[in-house]
């Protein structure tokens, strides 16, 4: 896991996580065992609407994949909608990631932050989340 939050915070080269980025969201989502596996994320939102990605994902005992690229985002009543996410160590799974959008500290199964693929059940695991400015 040390590893992947290295990836993560080496971001991207067009990041902008300075006066442009509105929003910074971590996301860790783990099942535990030989079996499990996980995803670690560091998106930074910026004011237009756009913004990046960094982590790593792995799935049923394999090694942890590179994750990044570029996101969309918007506003849905409370919540924010983050679409372009992949998933490159779940076979390249596009995810649709919602979050609040008050500044905070959450926690939730695999689930609760993340579109996952169907063999993995929304509520096994756990999840943990922080959204920053």
């Amino acid at each position: 896991m040390a590893g992947a939050l290295v990836l993560a915070a080496a971001g991207t080269a067009q990041a902008d996580y300075g006066k442009g980025a509105l929003y910074q969201v971590e996301l860790t989502a783990n099942i535990g065992g030989p079996q499990g596996g996980g995803v670690w994320l560091w998106i930074t939102l910026n004011k237009s609407g756009a913004g990046d990605y960094s982590g790593a994902d792995c799935g049923h005992g394999e090694g942890s994949v590179s994750d990044k690229g570029d996101v969309t985002w918007q506003t849905v009543g409370d919540q924010v909608i983050i679409s372009g996410v992949i998933l490159n160590g779940l076979g390249g799974f596009p995810t649709t990631i919602t979050v609040p959008a008050a500044y905070g500290h959450y926690s939730g199964t695999v689930g609760t932050f993340l579109i996952l693929p169907g063999f993995i059940p929304p509520d096994a695991g756990f999840s943990q989340l922080q959204v920053a400015r």
